[in-house]
């Protein structure tokens, strides 16, 4: 049993590396319009769960509404019931996502500031999460590095000027390892480098 265990996760981890690569290779391999890059705070659904994430983002074509999005993100103190037990672990991935952008198509100046974006990806779990007993000498994962995950969001963007935006939104994993659900809302800075621009 062991070694079966060992096999599987060693091929587990060969084919995560192996995404992780294509996806840097796509990106490099996509043609960039103008890159755009985001920080975020976060704040879980719990009043102890925090975190930070940064995202580079550009679209797959000119004038195209879809993006691809790729960043790191990681959550502070989230909390898993177990055993009778609450427990807190930190979260930190690498965030793969396609999304879609709506801008409403009005004459009111106000609305003409909104973006409106919807978001479809997954996360690749960067470190584990163990709960260790030492009087039994026993371990119980809750999550390891190189999980996948999927991931769900949605996000508004407001324009302060043609190159900078503020953006809210909430990101929801619907089930993260052995965590369950996790949900954060968050608070962020865009800032696009290049000449086109979708916030005018």
């Amino acid at each position: 049993m062991t070694f079966i265990r060992k096999s599987f996760l060693a091929k587990s981890n060969s084919l995560v590396k192996s995404i992780k690569l294509f996806i840097i290779f796509s990106i490099l391999a996509l043609p960039t319009q103008a890159i755009e890059t985001n920080f975020s705070i976060h704040q879980g659904s719990e009043s102890n769960t925090q975190g930070l994430s940064f995202l580079i983002s550009d679209t797959f074509s000119k004038g195209s509404n879809f993006y691809w999005n790729v960043g790191y993100s990681y959550l502070d103190d989230v909390k898993i019931e177990w055993n009778n037990s609450d427990l807190f672990f930190k979260v930190d991935t690498i965030d793969a996502i396609v999304s879609y952008r709506y801008k409403p198509k009005t004459y009111n100046q106000s609305m003409k500031k909104f973006i409106f974006e919807y978001q479809l990806g997954a996360t690749i779990a960067l470190t584990e999460n163990k709960f260790t007993w030492p009087e039994l000498n026993e371990e119980k994962y809750f999550s390891e590095s190189n999980d996948i995950n999927a991931l769900l969001g949605f996000n508004v963007h407001y324009s302060i000027s043609k190159n900078t935006a503020v953006n809210v939104g909430f990101k929801y994993q619907p089930s993260f390892s052995e965590f369950d659900d996790i949900t954060s809302l968050y608070l962020g800075f865009t800032y696009k480098f290049g000449n086109q621009f979708n916030y005018n």
